[in-house]
């Protein structure tokens, strides 16, 4: 592990130089405020006790040294010493603006390139590095199919709960449906699902979605996905213009049915803080009326036009039918959707998972 070769103080911070010649400035109130004793710092909860804005302003270390694995800071005022682990200061020692995200890398893929990613459901029901090679996969490639699960809907209930709660929906917590219109919603018909995103019609869309086909008597029905950041990179090499519209117009969604008209908006590529692309979010189905002036509407649909044609080239999609004991858990943040038109019976099984769930729990693993 990195080491602490030296101090030096300043009138606002303390500069400490790193044993690989990485030089950090700590601003001293960001010390006192990260300090790690149980009176600044819940020891159970790690939630901050200290009242910020309490701490007087200007204060500035008195004396400050490394006492084994800790830095130990007195004050020119009246606050108590303040101790914080060396290995924390190293985790902060390069600024940088926050993010939340878990950072695992991320492949781009199309349907030449892809190796379809799987985990076995042993692994994931038995381990927690089980869980880990699962949702990691996921994160990596937008979905991950889980073999051999068992094709109950119990089991696959079971399954989802290996990672956290199941979120509650228009449609229910863990639910099962057939071809039946038991909802207002495309997906209880055996028409084609073109590639989408669920819950456009949602301020928080769910992060996460598990699909598991339970029971198959039925010719067709294959199941698309398509790697939404690879259109998103695609589209901003090739036509730079129609991506900022995507970018920047905010498409409504809506639901209507069930004693529910739901609505939201956001765009098609919705990118953080950072500047990162973190959200796709298109569903033509689901797509409420907007009218925008003349101009922005026409580039708005020669936008969409364009995302919805290289969704639909055959060579962006994976295609296959999934089968009894196929568990599919896809990011609906990343990846687009569909299913060929089919004929005969498909019991589907499965439920949403929301994202920063997903994220504790590989969080907890790493």
């Amino acid at each position: 592990m990195v080491a602490i070769a030296a101090l030096h103080p300043t009138d606002t911070s303390l500069e400490v130089t790193w044993s690989d010649g990485v030089v950090s400035r700590y601003p001293w109130l960001w010390l006192r405020d990260h300090a790690h004793d149980d009176d600044t710092l819940h020891p159970v909860t790690q939630q901050r006790q200290l009242f910020t804005a309490a701490v007087p302003k200007g204060m500035r270390g008195l004396s400050y040294e490394v006492v084994d694995d800790t830095l130990e800071v007195t004050w020119d005022v009246l606050e108590p010493m303040s101790r914080l682990p060396i290995a924390f200061l190293a985790k902060y020692r390069y600024p940088r603006v926050a993010r939340a995200t878990v950072d695992v890398p991320v492949t781009l893929w199309n349907g030449a390139s892809l190796t379809t990613p799987t985990v076995a459901y042993d692994a994931v029901m038995s381990t927690d590095a089980g869980v880990a090679q699962w949702l990691g996969r996921t994160l990596q490639y937008g979905f991950c199919i889980v073999t051999g699960t068992p094709a109950t809907a119990s089991a696959t209930e079971e399954l989802l709960r290996r990672v956290g709660y199941i979120r509650e929906t228009i449609f229910g917590g863990f639910w099962e449906f057939e071809a039946d219109l038991a909802k207002a919603d495309t997906a209880y018909t055996t028409l084609e699902l073109r590639g989408h995103t669920d819950g456009t019609y949602a301020h928080d869309a769910p992060g996460f979605q598990l699909l598991h086909c339970i029971e198959l008597d039925a010719t067709g029905g294959e199941s698309t996905m398509v790697d939404a950041f690879a259109i998103a990179r695609r589209i901003e090499a090739e036509a730079p213009e129609l991506f900022e519209v995507l970018c920047s117009v905010a498409v409504p969604g809506q639901y209507i049915g069930d004693g529910a008209h739901l609505m939201s908006a956001r765009p098609v590529f919705r990118h953080d803080h950072t500047g990162r692309l973190v959200q796709v979010s298109f569903n033509n189905y689901d797509r409420a009326p907007f009218l925008l002036d003349e101009d922005d509407m026409l580039a708005f649909y020669d936008a969409i036009r364009l995302f919805d044609e290289i969704a639909n080239e055959p060579s962006m999609q994976w295609r296959h039918v999934l089968q009894p004991g196929e568990a599919m858990l896809f990011d609906n943040w990343r990846v687009l959707h569909g299913r060929a038109a089919y004929h005969g019976l498909r019991h589907m099984c499965g439920g949403y998972l929301n994202r920063e769930d997903v994220e504790s729990r590989l969080r907890q693993l790493l």
